[in-house]
């Protein structure tokens, strides 16, 4: 899938099934332990903030995301917060990609939240944790 960005910086939040809100796109490779491990995390935090709108980007190979989506990286998880998420393969350009969502150094995983307007609020280079969640939901209204 590509994405494509309507507006400079971020790419489009809004998905058919979703309602157009805050959001956070989380970079991730699926060969990468501490990658694997925020899953259960985003998946139930997009479950339980359904106005939240959760995309893993991965950055890996088209061969390499789909071997990970047949893994157990998601084996472990409950099904509704897999539905929950939305899975991403933005391409070939996903350097730039990052890079235009602050990520200069091709860090992951890679976290970068928008809120309502569509502006960046947050950012960060490295494992996401429950304040990390918390902070993103206070900042980025």
């Amino acid at each position: 899938m590509e994405l494509h960005t309507p507006q400079p910086g971020w790419p489009a939040l809004c998905q058919p099934r979703r309602a157009c809100g805050a959001g956070i796109g989380e970079f991730l490779g699926g060969g990468l332990p501490t990658c694997v491990a925020e899953l259960p995390m985003l998946g139930a935090y997009a479950r339980q903030h359904a106005d939240w709108q959760v995309l893993l980007v991965n950055t890996d190979s088209a061969a390499a995301a789909q071997r990970f989506l047949e893994s157990h990286a998601l084996s472990d998880m409950a099904l509704s917060d897999i539905n929950a998420l939305t899975l991403l393969r933005p391409g070939l350009n996903v350097s730039g990609l990052m890079r235009k969502a602050g990520n200069l150094h091709g860090v992951l995983p890679y976290s970068v939240a928008v809120d309502r307007r569509k502006h960046i609020c947050f950012r960060k280079a490295g494992a996401l944790n429950q304040d990390d969640l918390v902070k993103m939901r206070e900042v980025c209204r």
